[in-house]
Parts: structure tokens; sequence; C-alpha cells
């Protein structure tokens, strides 16, 4: 091996230094016993050297990956990709590597991935947990693997005892539902997704709340449960129009589903908000691209994922004990459910 093609060592660094391999090494690796100022010192000779660490044999010798896993149902959903931007920043800033899975929200793949994982790949696991939420067989044995967990979104805290991040679902649907009371509607649809998952049951249960709190009446063809996807939304409108009875307003759990209605709506020659208002959840980028400009329930999903990776790598690093932590959802109120039915137009 050639001068210029050797790879510089600890045993290099510390002889440059004329201190021990030992500091040079526990300095590297962050440890409390080096003061700062000569972890600065080690690590700016070690720059000037050009060392590398050989990761191999740092993760053999300490059992540790500096990998996170993070799964998540699709990762072609604005909400899941701002998650993982929020994991990955954090990440980054910890000096971590993240590695992204989707599920598909299929219990099979879900269970083929997390057995992947869980064979050494990773630290530790961020996860939203495949439809339907309540098979959480594979989740607990992680937990008996000790493999730390953080769940969000979909977060089955009350099922087993992992830290979680999500937002407060059953206020985001109350609040949604209160907005469209206070502008004289009375008749409100909720379209939902499968009520066997938590975040749409407890959106759900936002919705029926708020009206029963107002004494109204719910009918059970008020509520339509499909997908929350663009499709499903329009399925759900064409059943409600066939039918012939309107609403004055819709909750949907899910921004693309309200587009579909939108859509749907738009080409039976109905308008939003004068006929029909709606308010979506999610906060996606397309609720300030269509017309009319979607009013929707805001996530934090940045936030969620940012929140989510820190408690993980506190945990980690420093074995801080998991917390369920709910974010205070927001209403962006925009152009589908402003109109005021007490004011005659």
């Amino acid at each position: 091996m050639t001068e210029k093609s050797k790879k510089t060592s600890i045993y290099d660094i510390a002889k440059a230094l004329g201190i021990s391999a030992s500091t040079v090494s526990r300095a590297l690796q962050n440890h409390t016993s080096i003061s700062d100022s000569r972890k600065e010192l080690i690590r700016e000779k070690a720059k000037e050297l050009n060392y590398r660490p050989n990761l191999v044999a740092v993760n053999l010798k300490t059992g540790k990956t500096r990998t996170i896993g993070v799964l998540v149902p699709n990762i072609n959903r604005f909400f899941f990709s701002s998650v993982i931007e929020g994991v990955e920043d954090e990440a980054y800033r910890r000096n971590y590597d993240v590695l992204i899975c989707q599920s598909k929200d299929n219990k099979d793949r879900e269970e083929k991935i997390l057995s992947n994982l869980s064979q050494g790949k990773v630290d530790g696991i961020i996860a939203s947990v495949a439809y339907p939420d309540n098979n959480l067989s594979m989740y607990e044995e992680l937990v008996d693997m000790e493999i730390p967990l953080v769940f969000f979104d979909r977060a089955s805290v009350d099922a087993i005892q992992v830290g979680s991040v999500r937002v407060d679902d059953y206020k985001g649907g109350y609040s949604a539902v209160k907005h469209l009371l206070l502008q004289g509607n009375k008749k409100i649809f909720h379209f939902s997704g499968p009520l066997e998952v938590t975040v749409w049951r407890n959106r759900y249960r936002g919705w029926r709340d708020a009206l029963e709190d107002e004494g109204i009446e719910i009918q059970d063809h008020w509520v339509q449960t499909e997908s929350t996807d663009k499709e499903s939304g329009r399925k759900m409108m064409r059943a409600i129009l066939e039918r012939g009875d309107l609403p004055d307003a819709i909750f949907c759990a899910g921004d693309y589903a309200a587009l579909g209605v939108i859509q749907e709506l738009r080409e039976n020659g109905l308008r939003v908000p004068e006929d029909i208002a709606i308010v979506g959840f999610a906060n996606e980028p397309i609720d300030e691209m269509v017309r009319p400009t979607i009013s929707s329930i805001c996530q934090s999903s940045f936030r969620m994922g940012s929140l989510a990776a820190k408690m993980l790598f506190d945990n980690l690093e420093t074995k801080e004990a998991m917390v369920n932590i709910t974010i205070a959802p927001e209403l962006k109120v925009r152009e589908s459910s402003f109109f005021d039915r007490r004011v005659k137009k």
C-alpha cells in the first residue's frame, strides 16, 4: 500500500497530538469523559488528516448501526413525505441514517418489513401502523426484543406502551364541524375512511359530538365510509346525489376525498360553498391549488416527524423515557367553507 493510499487511523491522530488512541476513540464517539475543548481539538486534527472511520468496525464494536427505520402506509402522500422530511432533518443533525419503507396498508407486507428491520438493520423504528390498526403483534415482538419504537399518526397507544406523536383527531373533527355550524349549516354529512382505523374513528367521533352538542339528530346515511382518496370521495358523493337528500355541508376525513367531492358536485351543477360547504383534513398542498381552495385541518406533519425522531434519538442516546405527544390541530379556513347561511344572498 502506497503512502498516498494509506488510510488515517486513530493511532495517527493520537501520535500527531501526543495523546493515547483510546482518548481519540472516546472523543470521536462524543464520550462524556472527554472535555468539549479536547473533543474539538481531536476533531480538527481528524479533519486535517482526512480521517474516515471504519463504520463496519464501529458497528460491530458498539452493536449500533446509527440507522433508524421509518415505516409508512404510503410514501406518495404529502402527509407521510412531510413526516419523513421532519425525521430526516433531525436524523441528519444527530448523524443518523434513515431507512424508509412503506407497507401500502398491507399487514403481510408490514410484518415482513418489521421482521427484516428487527434483524440488526436499525437501532430503532418510527412507524404509522397499516390498516387495520388493531393487530399489533409484530410491534409487541419489537418491544419484547427491546427495539425502541415510536408510533406517529396511527398510534394505538392504548394497546401497546411505546412512544407516540399524533394530532388530536377528535378535536380536529370537532373544530371542523363547529366551524360549519357557526355559519348556519345544520345538516352536515361526514365522509370517512374505515372506522376500524383509529384516526378516522376519532375524526368521526369529533363530527358526531359536535352535532349532538347542538341538539342535531344524526341520520345513518349522513355517514359514508370508503377510503379517503379522490375516487372514493366522488363515489360517496354520487351515492348522496342519487339519494337526492343533499346536505348543507360535508366534513371529509381526508383532503383528497374532499377534492373528489368538489369535482363531483361541479360536474352536477352544484356550487361549493354556496350549495354545499366542504372541509377536509390534512392540509395538503393541493388545498391552495384548486378552486375553490379547500378548508382543512392542519396536522403539522413536519413537526410530527421531527418530534418522533427527537424522542427516538433521545431514547437511543440517553435512555430518556418515551412519552405520548398530542399536537393541537389547526383549522385553515379557505373558500370551500367560507359561506354564512345565516345571511341571505
